[in-house]
């Protein structure tokens, strides 16, 4: 009798859970995700994040024995993982299943956001090589920004939206725009240098952010080793803000007020102390701030047609 072939080496995965994003989402798909995963012969181990132990620790501590580095939740616990792969100076793929409320990182990142879904491209997907910022010591995956627009989505009714579409956000940054205070920034980068007063400030790399950005497909390129650099002034009067509104939701960005470039090392020094805004999360790192695009950092794992 001839003896069975041995069996593919399944893969190993280090899948970290953040057991409080997506409770119920997560509790009705698990069965068809663990399926999912046993049909591609691969082991899931799975490492549930808490208050004392974030996924970047995990990572950290656990990540050595796995072949890809999986994980599930909502965009802190996906940006909390890349920290904690940034940090390991680990070479594995990370693998995304979605399953916050917004997953505004995960869009950004085109990435699959049905969990089903998700948990196919994790077997069946190729990685892909992603930039990673870094932001003086720590680091981020789509955005770091100050100043204004970052509320401005959330200014702006749900009745006024549905009445006027994108019109509601012009009208809403529009009146926004008087409130707004400048901030003194000099912006140096390995291309050119900058300086003024500004209302907003972003370094990005992401098609969308804020509710109010977009960028046109052809703008963006999310392993080309730089970021895309936003500077707002403030509008002279109504028409000019509406003016500059306007170019922002048509994706021109052809405005007096705007300067957009791209650069892969930025050095910001402002005039007093700046709140950030880091992947979401709050940041005040004084007024000098130093972000550097570190370019192929990661390899996220997507579906094999994003690749072609």
């Amino acid at each position: 009798m001839k003896k069975e072939k041995l069996s593919k080496k399944r893969k190993r995965v280090m899948m970290i859970i953040n057991p409080h994003s997506g409770r119920k989402k997560m509790n009705f798909h698990t069965g068809k995700i663990a399926d999912m995963f046993a049909k591609n012969n691969m082991e899931i181990v799975a490492y549930f994040t808490s208050p004392d132990y974030n996924a970047d620790y995990l990572v950290r501590e656990h990540s050595k024995n796995f072949d890809i580095i999986g994980c599930c939740g909502g965009d802190g616990t996906i940006s909390e993982t890349i920290t904690g792969i940034m940090q390991s100076g680990i070479s594995k793929p990370l693998g995304c299943i979605p399953m916050g409320t917004t997953n505004d990182l995960a869009r950004s990142l085109d990435l699959a956001t049905k969990p089903v879904k998700a948990a196919k491209i994790i077997a069946s997907g190729t990685p892909a090589h992603f930039d990673i910022g870094s932001f003086n010591d720590d680091y981020f995956v789509y955005i770091a920004s100050f100043g204004a627009f970052t509320e401005v989505s959330y200014a702006t009714s749900q009745k006024a939206k549905n009445l006027f579409g994108r019109l509601a956000y012009a009208f809403g940054a529009a009146k926004y725009l008087r409130t707004i205070k400048t901030h003194h920034v000099r912006v140096v980068t390995d291309n050119r240098s900058c300086e003024g007063d500004y209302i907003f400030g972003a370094i990005t790399n992401s098609k969308s952010f804020a509710g109010l950005f977009k960028f046109k497909d052809d703008m963006v390129d999310f392993s080309d080793g730089k970021f895309e650099v936003l500077l707002v002034r403030r509008p002279k009067n109504l028409i000019n803000a509406f003016g500059m509104v306007f170019s922002m939701l048509n994706k021109s960005y052809q405005h007096e007020t705007i300067t957009l470039f791209h650069a892969s090392e930025i050095r910001l020094t402002s005039d007093e102390a700046l709140d950030w805004a880091v992947d979401g999360e709050h940041k005040n790192n004084g007024n000098v701030i130093q972000i550097n695009n570190h370019r192929h950092a990661i390899d996220i794992i997507l579906k094999k047609s994003r690749l072609s």
